[in-house]
């Protein structure tokens, strides 16, 4: 310990300003802590040889293993022991669980996932050289971080059919919301855009915070890249897992696309005690706008009409609008046209356009989120010059939803064995060996004391006083 405070010393003697000090302390920080955790594991490593001695293994060699932690980059050796008629075998690696050549830490590839699910894989790698004491390529993060997506949805689909919990156990709920969306992202080498599918539920909103910025309660998010159907399915399953919606409002919403219609939700609800379906206000709003292109005083009236879900009116305005085009017009049939979609649009879906302060149910707010939560999705994967492929979106959507949901660790640890295996036992009485043999008695420091004279000069211990003046 002195010697590590005497070489922190040392440093900030040579530094001119903090700025210089803190750059050279960090490199000595790091190397203390390598140096540490490799004479740990020198002696971890001498004390499992004991055992694999006594059961005939003689040492074949001692080789080095390299690997990256978030600490930085450490080097150690360990024995390798053989026995005849038998494979080689490293203690040390058996013991703690490292697999062969494998080069970084389990924590080190869940961070570099983590990264690149916010950001570019060369951000990630840019991040990882400013941050860290090691580097990793923006390939190496991109395999990480497809191998991490991959695990993740396979937990995804996986987790909720293991779920024992009896329906009278699950949890109950006065009000579930449910939403889903899509979001086009930008093609990789792939001729057809990917397409990401989404679909989430929550149990409404509350306000946290002096802002009292709205968060929603127990929300979970799902996706897929290969269809809608996968989407609401995965969702399905998890919802019946968590919940006992017998007795409870569902109340979902969506914009109508293809694969999103008020159908598809109540085949993931069942049976509840209510389901009520909205059409999503600002889709609406984009339809009439675009059907009415041709005359914005209808277009802001027809907005008001059906927001205030009043159908004799929108009837009304519809009728207006056409008395309004001029036969001369070389695209009067062409507004006409569009009249007649904006009518039937309305009357397929005007009992899921119904406002929500017009319903009798318990709530005032908590529709139309799925397309303001598509940020995380849409500030990773759409523009900027970042393509995809449909595996490869999917797997960092994963990713992203599963950070969300809070069940990254978790799906890792239990879909990965490597990350979940315990320690062996040997490597616990290895650790409990090393520990007895470093007890030590502390130091008390340095006695100090006098010899006292208080006989003759002639005396030993007077001819011994002499001696020393």
């Amino acid at each position: 310990m002195n010697q590590i405070i005497t070489e922190i010393i040392h440093t900030l003697k040579d530094s001119s300003t903090l700025l210089e000090a803190e750059l050279a302390l960090e490199t000595v920080f790091q190397n203390v802590t390598q140096h540490l955790l490799a004479a740990a594991f020198k002696q971890i490593d001498l004390e499992l040889l004991y055992d694999y001695k006594e059961k005939g293994y003689e040492i074949d060699s001692i080789p080095d293993r390299t690997l990256q932690f978030t600490f930085g980059t450490m080097a150690f050796k360990r024995h390798r022991m053989r026995k005849k008629g038998e494979k080689s075998i490293i203690p040390f690696d058996k013991a703690i669980g490292l697999k062969a050549r494998i080069r970084n830490s389990p924590l080190v590839e869940m961070k570099a996932a983590q990264l690149a699910s916010d950001g570019t894989y060369r951000k990630a790698e840019e991040a990882i050289d400013l941050l860290t004491s090691f580097s990793l390529s923006h390939t190496t993060i991109h395999t990480l971080t497809q191998k991490v997506g991959e695990t993740i949805q396979e937990w995804t689909e996986t987790a909720p059919l293991q779920d024992e919990t009896p329906i009278k156990d699950k949890k109950k709920v006065p009000v579930l919301f449910i939403e889903g969306d899509g979001l086009m992202l930008t093609r990789g080498r792939e001729t057809k855009r990917p397409e990401l599918h989404r679909v989430q539920f929550h149990e409404g909103v509350e306000y946290v915070g002096k802002q009292k910025r709205p968060v929603l309660k127990e929300s979970r998010m799902f996706e897929s890249t290969v269809s809608s159907q996968e989407a609401f399915k995965r969702a399905s399953l998890w919802l019946e897992s968590i919940y006992d919606i017998r007795e409870t409002i569902v109340i979902s919403n969506s914009d109508g696309g293809s694969g999103y219609g008020k159908d598809t939700f109540h085949q993931i609800i069942g049976k509840c005690a209510k389901h009520e379906h909205f059409r999503d206000a600002y889709h609406v709003n984009e339809k009439i706008k675009q059907r009415l292109y041709f005359d914005k005083e209808m277009e802001k009236r027809m907005r008001k009409a059906v927001r205030l879900y009043n159908q004799p009116l929108v009837e009304t305005i519809l009728t207006t609008a056409e008395s309004r085009i001029d036969p001369k017009d070389l695209k009067a049939k062409e507004y006409q046209e569009e009249l007649r979609k904006l009518r039937a649009y309305l009357n397929r879906n005007w009992e899921s356009l119904k406002p929500l302060s017009m319903r009798a149910l318990p709530i005032t707010k908590g529709i139309g989120v799925c397309e303001s939560n598509h940020r995380p999705y849409s500030y990773r994967m759409k523009r900027q010059g970042r393509g995809f492929s449909a595996k490869g979106a999917g797997n960092v959507a994963a990713i992203i939803s599963a950070r969300k949901n809070g069940t990254f660790l978790k799906s890792l640890t239990d879909q990965l064995p490597e990350l979940s295996t315990p320690f062996e036992p040997e490597f616990k009485g290895a650790l409990r060996a090393a520990l007895k043999k470093r007890k030590h008695r502390p130091s008390i420091g340095v006695k100090l004391g006098k010899i006292a004279n208080y006989g003759s000069s002639s005396s030993p211990m007077g001819k011994l006083a002499r001696l020393f003046k």
